[in-house]
Formats: C-alpha cells, structure tokens, sequence
C-alpha cells in the first residue's frame, strides 16, 4: 500500500485494513526493523508518524547464493510466489472486465498485452531483466509529487522473464487448493453448452 498510495500514518492504513491503529503501528515497526518501510520525516509531526516505503519498486528472485534452497525455502519462495501471481492476473482480469465500460475509449488506450518468445543465453536474460528495470523506472513517480504531469495516469508494469522448459520431474500432485484443469475458476457452461 505505500509503495502504491505513497506515505501513510498507522492510522490511515489501519482504517484501510480494518485494524486498530495498535496493530498497524506493531506491523509497521517490525516491517521497519527489516528494512521494507522507514519514517518519512517530511511528514512527521510530534502528534502523526508517516511511514513510506523504503523501496520504490517491488522485485523476486531466487538468487541468493549465501541461502541455500532447503526444503522450507523453497516452500516460502513457491507461496510468495503464488500470492504475487495472484495479484498479477487479478489486475489483468478486473482491467479485461473493465472493458465493456470502456467501449468510446478502445480506439486510443495505450494499455498493452503483450507476450513474445525469445531465445537468449542466461546472462543475456540478466541483462534484458535489468534493461527493462531501468526503463520502467524512469516513470516510477511517486503519487502527490508536483514532477508529475496533471495529466498522468497510474498504470503497472508487469513484468515476467520466465523459460519455456520445464523440468521432467515435476510433481504430479498440486497442493491443496490448486487444479491443473484450466476451466477451474471460470463460469459454468449455461444448459446446452459444451464444456
């Protein structure tokens, strides 16, 4: 949320989450002592402390030579994961749901899918990663900045650089809660249709 929304009090964000500002103030502090939020001193005042986000974009990756992939990082990294995927394709879907009520505005939006195989070495998919970082990061700007052009508009840059093989020895069974049925998750067929 503030890396989204920009900097907030413990209690704005409580009321946003529907908790106390106690609980919220807790979180904030632990999420401080880790590094992920700081004091945003421009705004804090003897009676408000404002919290911002210590990041100005949010990334994954797995590379971490100096911890080990045991069993119970792996299964911490695959959770993360899944939640972040999660979000992901619920912005996509909620912006395709969107569309119907966009109907005048079709012929002239710039918003984009796109999805184009490449083949390249692995450090020339380090190096496209982080081209594509630096990119983007030019129209990182934070909300209520004056540098912001009125006009502006918030979008998300998604952005996956994942290989096309997967490994022979997958497991066979899903975790709990997931299918491998890709009609999982979509309407029922109304009397008549075909599945």
């Amino acid at each position: 949320m503030l890396q989204d929304d920009g900097p907030a009090t413990a209690s704005q964000l409580g009321r946003r989450l529907g908790h106390s500002s106690g609980v919220t103030s807790y979180h904030l502090r632990v999420l401080a002592d880790l590094g992920f939020v700081e004091d945003d001193t421009e705004r804090s005042n003897g009676r408000d402390r404002w919290w911002r986000s210590a990041y100005r974009i949010a990334g994954f990756t797995v590379r971490s030579p100096d911890d080990p992939g045991d069993a119970e990082n792996v299964d911490l990294v695959t959770q993360y994961m899944r939640a972040c995927v999660e979000t992901f394709h619920k912005r996509m879907v909620d912006y395709v749901d969107s569309l119907a009520v966009r109907v005048d505005e079709l012929p002239t939006l710039p918003w984009t899918f796109d999805d184009q195989p490449v083949a390249l070495t692995e450090d020339e998919a380090r190096q496209l990663a982080w081209d594509i970082r630096n990119l983007v990061g030019r129209y990182h700007r934070e909300r209520g900045r004056k540098d912001v052009p009125a006009d502006a508009v918030r979008a998300y840059f998604q952005f996956q650089l994942l290989p096309d093989d997967l490994p022979d020895d997958l497991p066979e069974d899903l975790p709990d809660g997931l299918s491998d049925d890709p009609r999982d998750g979509l309407p029922a067929p109304e009397d008549g249709e075909s599945p």
